[in-house]
């Protein structure tokens, strides 16, 4: 059996089918029982995330300030 947990931002329900069905897909190449696969998707906002002091919804913002800044140079 395998359990495996994903921390990742929301994604729409077709994604989330994609990447538990791509997880299963790789573990059962590598020898694993389809059904004894579990995949959990632990999904965050992206304002309780961060990285490098700035959470991801900051960071979104920053790069977007800059490609607006550099469009108009």
């Amino acid at each position: 059996m395998a359990i495996v947990r994903v921390e990742l931002a929301k994604r729409p329900q077709e994604q989330r089918d994609a990447i538990i069905a791509g997880i299963t897909r790789v573990l059962v190449e590598n020898g694993a029982h389809t059904e004894g696969v579990q995949v959990i998707l632990y999904e965050l906002e992206m304002d309780v995330w961060g990285q490098g002091g700035l959470t991801y919804t900051e960071r979104a913002r920053k790069r977007q300030q800059a490609a607006q800044l550099e469009e108009k140079s």
